[in-house]
């Protein structure tokens, strides 16, 4: 096995080999690593491990040089994709120096589908898939009579979504998002970063936006790669949360989804036992757990992953209680400059 890293002449490969991939998930794809260059001027090492002419893993990860968390060695989220534990060690293995060399604290594996390698592996979030191969007329029927019902308010109460996969809709997108963290004391990355997310991926994303007449109340913002749809951002703004926009937004990508000819919707990462994962257990999916896995770099040091050392951080806690107080235009400002040091936390 030889462990090489990403060049232009192989990212077809790299990309072939992630689409092909029964784990293979929309961030583990090789543009990410020009979006990560681009917008935070992260150092990337995308690893590939090769058999002979065939790739068999990749491991996508960035150092992150914090002032808030020290310098750490992460994947993106999704963490690596191999398939089986002796690509996945070789893959580690040569992570772990790359990120002794940087004098990164710890290697993690952020939000990985599968847990490798023996780590210790935290279950804090689960993910939930629904199959929409029946149909939406089929998955309509299917679905308990009271969230119907919330479908059907959100449309008396005159709402209604449109679903854009061209880019127009960013903006409305972006502006409930940084409306939605700012009331919920969380600094938000800038819109340079979905812009190039954006431009990265044409045609693999696709938007939904809730609308109250012309006024976007709701929105969110999915992947799309092979036959699965997948969450990646939403939010709704508080105030109009009793019209039932989150019903009619799940409800119409489901639906698009299904119209589409996907075959899955990944409804993105929920706290597990949150309100959020109840709420989307409520449209006939399974339930499936996320965990976070940290590869310590140097022997006897104890090793959290950043949303661990995040949540467990005084500092970080004051600035959740004092960020809703800022004016909106203020956290719009600082609020990518601090998002560059706990990325995806």
């Amino acid at each position: 096995m030889v462990i090489s890293e990403l060049t232009e002449e192989t990212r077809p490969a790299w990309d072939s080999y992630v689409q092909s991939s029964p784990h293979g998930l929309p961030q583990h794809l090789s543009g990410w690593r020009a979006v990560l260059r681009q917008v935070h001027g992260y150092e990337t090492h995308y690893l590939m491990a090769w058999q002979g002419e065939q790739v068999v893993g990749v491991l996508p990860l960035f150092l992150v040089r914090s002032l808030l968390v020290g310098r750490q060695a992460t994947t993106m989220p999704g963490g690596l994709c191999a398939g089986d534990e002796m690509v996945a060690g070789a893959l580690l293995e040569r992570g772990r120096e790359i990120a002794g060399q940087a004098r990164a604290g710890q290697l993690a594996l952020h939000d990985t589908r599968q847990p490798w390698n023996g780590l210790p592996a935290m279950t804090g979030h689960v993910y939930w898939v629904v199959d929409v191969r029946p149909g939406a007329e089929a998955l309509w029927s299917q679905l308990d009579g009271n969230v119907r019902r919330q479908v059907r308010l959100a449309r008396q109460h005159g709402l209604q979504v449109v679903i854009d996969r061209t880019g127009r809709l960013v903006g409305p997108f972006y502006d409930v998002l940084s409306r939605f963290t700012h009331q919920a004391g969380t600094p938000l990355f800038g819109r340079e970063f979905l812009d190039s997310v954006v431009e990265t991926f044409p045609g693999d994303f696709n938007i939904a936006v809730v609308y109250l007449e012309e006024q976007p109340v709701g929105a969110y913002f999915q992947l799309q790669m092979g036959r699965t749809v997948y969450g990646v951002w939403g939010a709704t703004l508080r105030q109009y949360l009793p019209l039932r926009p989150v019903y009619l937004a799940y409800w119409e990508i489901i639906a698009d989804t299904a119209a589409n000819g996907y075959h899955f919707l990944d409804m993105g990462r929920s706290p597990a036992g949150s309100t959020t994962a109840h709420f989307k257990g409520q449209w006939g999916g399974q339930c499936h757990p996320i965990y976070q896995q940290v590869v310590p770099v140097h022997p006897g040091r104890a090793a959290r992953s950043m949303a661990a050392q995040v949540q467990a951080d005084g500092r970080f806690q004051l600035v959740r209680q004092l960020w809703p107080r800022l004016p909106f235009s203020l956290a719009c400002y600082l609020g990518p400059k601090l998002r560059r040091h706990i990325p995806f936390a």
